[in-house]
């Protein structure tokens, strides 16, 4: 039976109100305080060791994140499959596998040989570069060429260190067996990467079903809905974000070459791989633009100003492209941040964890303010409604 303090009340207009909590750890205010402190101290004491075992595993799990990740973003076309051809997700895992195999094999070599001839050619005229850009500064290449002349007569090679030889050699194996050290942990990393790609593709539903079965029974369906809200919105940020830095790379490579740019190629696809990080993009653009300028600095002051503009027109089209098609259809509002927000969150992701960081900060942030509007907003809401009471009975 209910005790009489405990009955709800009613107000003026007849509503029924729940009986206010009669202790401190019932109250709203006070679950906050709690919740807070432990948050912090799961901040202060736990994280710390959490961050030091993924770093000293990161060798070992960036490839089976990597394939987990491939295997979500292409989770769509294995449901699609099995829904309408009635193709196991195993067999679309392997044929997206095959495909992507077939597509390197054809498109590496010649994409690898025109960036290595362009890669070569840069380095072959670099020193025409450098006197091309000294002769700005009113700078004679000659003279700079007869003081580094005169600087390497004046050594005395007759007291040459032997041990410092002998450490020159050793960094050179070093350096060797490194690269070759480089080129397993890359095929290892490759095989790796498609083998858990693989094996997600295939059991990921698996998987979401059966962590579903911890989530406490009363607050399953919302967990649910929740999650689904943050697994569209990253999903929309991660196909986006690909889908439009091939947009950028095919746009920057196509239109810097037909204006002429040197090392076309090589700077569309530098474009386009920048373009996965939020504004990285236009690191390309000034490089495009001084390599144009001094490829035509002896063409009078009209072609170093058409150097200028043309590069620039390209880098505008592709980044207008991105910005208002592309983008509006292959990502809409997925995350809700204004541009500002976007900058200050991949800066604070860029100090906390470098490269890692610039890369999960947009989505993070987004399932951070998913959360925010879902749980924390109403809850704050709820609290400004239900002030703290330290009066009532129980609570002292």
């Amino acid at each position: 039976m209910t005790k009489p303090d405990e009955q709800p009340k009613q107000d003026g207009a007849g509503e029924k109100h729940p009986p206010k909590a009669r202790y401190v750890w019932q109250r709203l205010w006070f679950q906050w305080v709690l919740g807070t402190i432990v948050f912090f101290l799961f901040l202060s004491f736990v994280l710390p060791p959490i961050y030091w075992l993924v770093t000293k595993l990161s060798p070992v799990l960036t490839p089976v994140l990597l394939g987990l990740g491939l295997a979500y973003i292409f989770s769509p076309l294995t449901e699609w499959a099995q829904r309408t051809r009635g193709i196991k997700r195993p067999v679309t895992a392997g044929l997206i596998l095959g495909a992507v195999v077939l597509v390197l094999a054809i498109a590496i070599p010649i994409i690898v040989a025109s960036v290595v001839h362009q890669v070569s050619e840069f380095i072959d005229k670099s020193p025409q570069y450098a006197e091309t850009v000294l002769s700005w500064f009113n700078s004679n290449p000659e003279d700079a060429r007869v003081r580094i002349k005169a600087f390497i007569d004046s050594l005395d090679w007759t007291k040459v260190d032997t041990q410092a030889a002998q450490k020159a050699l050793g960094l050179s194996a070093g350096a060797l067996m490194t690269f070759f050290g480089y080129v397993s942990y890359a095929a290892i990393f490759a095989l790796v990467t498609a083998f858990c790609f693989f094996v997600f593709s295939w059991k990921l539903e698996g998987l979401k079903d059966w962590f579903s079965a911890f989530i406490p029974k009363p607050y399953r369906s919302e967990t649910r809905r929740i999650l689904g809200l943050m697994d569209d919105t990253v999903s929309a940020i991660i196909r986006g974000r690909l889908i439009q830095s091939l947009v950028v790379m095919i746009v920057l490579s196509a239109g810097w070459g037909v204006v002429g740019v040197k090392y076309w190629l090589l700077l569309g696809i530098l474009g386009g791989v920048l373009n996965l990080l939020p504004f990285a993009a236009i690191l390309s653009w000034p490089l495009a633009v001084i390599l144009m300028v001094v490829d035509k600095a002896n063409g009078g002051a009209m072609a170093v100003v058409w150097a200028i503009v043309l590069p620039t027109m390209v880098y505008v089209i592709a980044q207008s492209l991105d910005g208002w098609v592309v983008e509006p259809l292959v990502q809409g509002k997925a995350t809700g941040m204004d541009a500002l927000t976007v900058l200050l969150v991949v800066l604070a992701g860029g100090s906390l964890l470098g490269l890692l960081g610039v890369v999960l900060a947009v989505p993070v942030a987004a399932c951070i303010k998913i959360l925010s509007q879902e749980i924390l907003l109403p809850k704050a809401r709820a609290f400004a409604e239900d002030p703290p009471d330290f009066g009532q009975k129980g609570s002292v």
